[in-house]
């Protein structure tokens, strides 16, 4: 390399790159378009920026407020799926087309504030890979799903493979780096922040106090919600595999008592009247067994999903991006 080239290196401004999944939030992308050009021009002047919005097929006009804010500044870009892929593959289809040094991922409806966006850049320019957003407070509005986060998060960061910290949210920059490597992960069960701690690297955390939602409703109900605590735990811990293997265990050695006890009992002419018992017993292994191969069902379920090998997401239109044919397919 001679100098020109090297000089050439040394002033290129560095390229930050925002994924922001949308779905069904016509109402929130005009404040999130003011802001985080806002904070970019006012506090991030010295950086290149773009941002990705990836929208789930959404049914009312985001697809239409998307193209709006594209046509304002092509800095920023849309790619629409053909359906409802989940959010967890906007991110990972967002990881894929980002270009930038580092990546931010930035939910359209604002209750994670993008005027941290300057301190995870700072934490990243002092050499961390990954800068994770954490809540302070956990308050989601109403309390059973306050509670069940919590829950979750008890459960993951006891039984999981990995150390996921607890209150930690998506909201969260990446080095491009960590980018690359997420994007080597191709199964189909994903979850964003487990795999993101999967990756390792250098990680710190930035303390906040989540936003109330102003417009729109949250797009996580309760069977969501049970549904994602489901596919972290079964992506990353055989936990609840070994948990009944041990329940079994411990109700063969309690039959086993208790066989001994009426036997005992029968012999000196005490045995215990009637079959309540026994139907207790019998509707007490039932269901544990049923638990046990409800939950064995959970991952060969998932097994099956992974050997299918269909793309992850499908592309249906774009704006202010150039994709190669074959990365309309996840």
């Amino acid at each position: 390399m001679n100098n020109h080239q090297a000089n050439q290196g040394a002033s290129r401004r560095k390229l930050l790159s925002v994924i922001m999944p949308a779905y069904n939030e016509e109402e929130n992308l005009p404040r999130a378009f003011d802001e985080v050009r806002s904070i970019f021009s006012t506090h991030l002047a010295n950086y290149d920026y773009e941002v990705l919005l990836i929208d789930n097929c959404s049914s009312d006009l985001t697809n239409k407020v998307c193209e709006s804010i594209c046509e304002q500044d092509r800095r920023w870009r849309y790619i629409r799926f053909s359906r409802n892929f989940s959010s967890e593959i906007s991110i990972a289809a967002g990881l894929r087309y980002a270009k930038g040094d580092a990546t931010i991922v930035l939910f359209s409806d604002l209750q994670d504030p993008p005027e941290l966006i300057p301190q995870f850049v700072k934490q990243w320019e002092s050499g961390s890979d990954i800068v994770c957003g954490l809540l302070k407070k956990r308050q989601d509005g109403v309390w059973w799903k306050t509670l069940g986060a919590r829950l979750a998060y008890a459960i993951l960061s006891n039984y999981t493979d990995i150390n996921i910290p607890r209150n930690v949210t998506d909201y969260r920059l990446m080095s491009r780096q960590v980018v690359d490597a997420m994007n080597k992960l191709g199964e189909q069960n994903r979850y964003f922040r487990g795999l993101v701690h999967w990756v390792g690297f250098r990680t710190s955390t930035v303390e906040y106090e989540r936003r109330p939602r102003i417009k729109g409703e949250s797009k996580a109900p309760f069977w969501y919600l049970t549904d994602f605590t489901i596919r972290a735990l079964t992506s990353f811990s055989v936990a609840p595999l070994r948990l009944f293997g041990a329940l079994g265990g411990g109700i063969l050695v309690a039959t086993s008592l208790y066989s001994v006890a009426t036997a005992c009992l029968w012999s000196v002419g005490a045995a215990i009247p009637g079959l309540t018992t026994v139907y207790i017993l019998l509707l007490a292994n039932l269901g544990v067994l049923s638990l046990g191969i409800g939950t064995l069902g959970e991952y060969i379920g998932r097994i099956y999903i992974e050997t299918k090998h269909r793309p992850l997401w499908v592309v249906a239109e774009m704006r202010n991006i150039d994709i190669e044919k074959d990365q309309v397919f996840g």
